[in-house]
């Protein structure tokens, strides 16, 4: 038996976005004040969370972390989110996020990084709906 006390974590999953751009740390506000503008037009909190990835070659690297409930509600706000290209919603959201933030004279170079994904075990599939009682004389 261990004894070790592990703490597992609570926090929610969350849409990764990175980024990069040139001297971080004054970007970092602009980029803070944005999301409060998103916030305040959807009338939420969006937990949002911005920190640095480190820095190469004379950029500065960093993460934009999203609630996923807070790009639920920007959808139903914006409903312009899903005209953007891509194939997930998420996608869509950085690009439309890029393009928000390009009228505002802010140049990042934002990626989707990660997407929370619910975790299952085997197969979600009811058998009931895909079998009936003649297939299964068939396999006897």
């Amino acid at each position: 038996m261990s004894k070790l006390k592990r703490v597992h974590p609570v926090k929610a999953p969350m849409i990764v976005v990175s980024g990069s751009c040139i001297k971080f740390d004054k970007e970092r506000q602009k980029i803070m004040e944005f999301i409060e503008e998103l916030e305040w037009g959807a009338h939420t909190k969006s937990n949002c969370e911005c920190s640095s990835d480190g820095s190469a070659l004379g950029w500065d690297f960093f993460h934009l972390y999203f609630n996923p409930e807070f790009v639920e509600r920007l959808l139903e706000v914006h409903p312009d989110i899903e005209k953007e290209e891509g194939h997930m919603i998420e996608q869509q959201f950085v690009l439309w996020i890029s393009r928000k933030l390009k009228k505002k004279k802010l140049e990042y170079y934002l990626k989707l990084r990660d997407v929370p994904y619910e975790s299952t075990q085997g197969f979600r599939l009811n058998p009931e709906n895909y079998r009936d009682d003649s297939e299964l004389e068939k396999l006897r």
